[in-house]
């Protein structure tokens, strides 16, 4: 069972965060999922077959125990001093999933949110004797658990232990990394530093293996970089922001691709953000300029784009981070919605 974190001794705060956690030591809190219309929207609609499909929206990290907190707050009666102990999610921009466990990067918060999917207890990353987070932005787990957070502040890459105690930072400078991705198989994280223009790949243990790119907007170049995911072969996607793109590189670092166009139109990219592949090779693009993912295939043909400007179930306002399980289902951080909401992709293994 992975071991969870119970933290002690924080100093006072208002009103709202009492409702989340008490002066002594937390007790354990369960996160809970809106599934309010959970597979009652679907993209496309009728007449067309549906392809994708709502699934549940997570904001809450501290179950009824933080609701009367939360609550006040919103009706102005009170005020949260601490974002850290806020008993729901705040600014989440990045979104991790394995088969146990939920992570959640809300630099909005200043914290990572670790929800165990069996029992909804929920962990959060905050302070350590070494180390204090100030605006994680990226967050990752390896196969026996370790945890990996970019903090952009900071200018470092954390692990931590799979019940969040500082383990190590990554080697060497990193100017402001963003965009974590990571091939368990082989055991590689690579590390977007949007101000260097550069992804570096790491070993699991923080030893830095080598670079990818430099600034510029030819190919395996890149200009302001942001996100990144590795899919289940081991090929990596990275956002390439001002380039208005996204580019694909093999396992070894070599240049494999590029897709998108800069505009306004549904089948370019406006603000493209996070970045994720499904079990079909098909290539998902978070575009916060329409609040909206689009689904290209390879060759960069739009499939398929869901979402819209919006504040109800299947909506977003400002998203940025994407995941996409095993499993294709796909975990979007609604940002300015203060949420995360997941989807099912209906095909291939369903």
């Amino acid at each position: 069972m992975t071991p969870k974190l119970k933290l002690c001794g924080w100093k006072g705060w208002a009103l709202v965060a009492a409702a989340f956690l008490t002066a002594s030591c937390a007790p354990a809190y369960k996160a809970r999922f809106d599934m309010t219309s959970s597979r009652g929207i679907v993209w496309p609609g009728k007449p067309e077959k549906p392809r994708v499909v709502y699934l549940w929206s997570l904001q809450d990290v501290a179950g009824e125990q933080g609701k009367g907190g939360l609550l006040a707050a919103a009706a102005g009666e009170e005020e949260v001093s601490d974002p850290q102990r806020s008993p729901v999610l705040l600014r989440p921009q990045g979104v991790y999933a394995d088969e146990e466990r939920l992570y959640v990067a809300d630099p909005g918060a200043g914290r990572v949110t670790v929800v165990d999917r069996k029992t909804m207890d929920v962990m959060q990353i905050l302070d350590t004797d070494t180390v204090s987070l100030s605006y994680p932005l990226s967050v990752v787990a390896s196969q026996d658990g370790t945890i990996f957070v970019s903090d952009a502040d900071l200018g470092k890459v954390i692990a931590y232990s799979p019940g969040g105690k500082f383990l190590r930072y990554f080697e060497g400078e990193i100017q402001r990394p963003a965009g974590l991705a990571i091939d368990r198989r082989r055991g590689i994280v690579y590390v977007v530093d949007t101000m260097g223009h550069t992804v570096y790949r790491y070993g699991t243990d923080g030893k830095r293996l080598g670079s990818i790119g430099r600034r510029g907007e030819g190919d395996g170049e890149f200009n302001y970089p942001t996100y990144a995911f590795a899919d289940r072969k081991g090929q990596l996607y990275v956002t390439d922001f001002l380039n208005f793109r996204v580019q694909m590189f093999h396992p070894d670092g070599t240049f494999a691709g590029k897709l998108g166009l800069q505009g306004d139109s549904y089948d370019a990219l406006d603000k493209p953000k996070g970045v994720a592949a499904d079990s079909e090779g098909n290539i998902y693009i978070v575009d916060d300029g329409k609040d909206m993912v689009k689904i290209f295939d390879r060759e960069g043909r739009l499939l398929l784009f869901f979402g819209g400007t919006g504040h109800g179930y299947g909506d977003f306002y400002l998203p940025t981070g994407i995941f996409i399980d095993d499993k294709n289902m796909i975990y979007v951080a609604d940002t300015v919605n203060m949420r995360i909401q997941a989807f099912q992709l209906l095909g291939g293994n369903q």
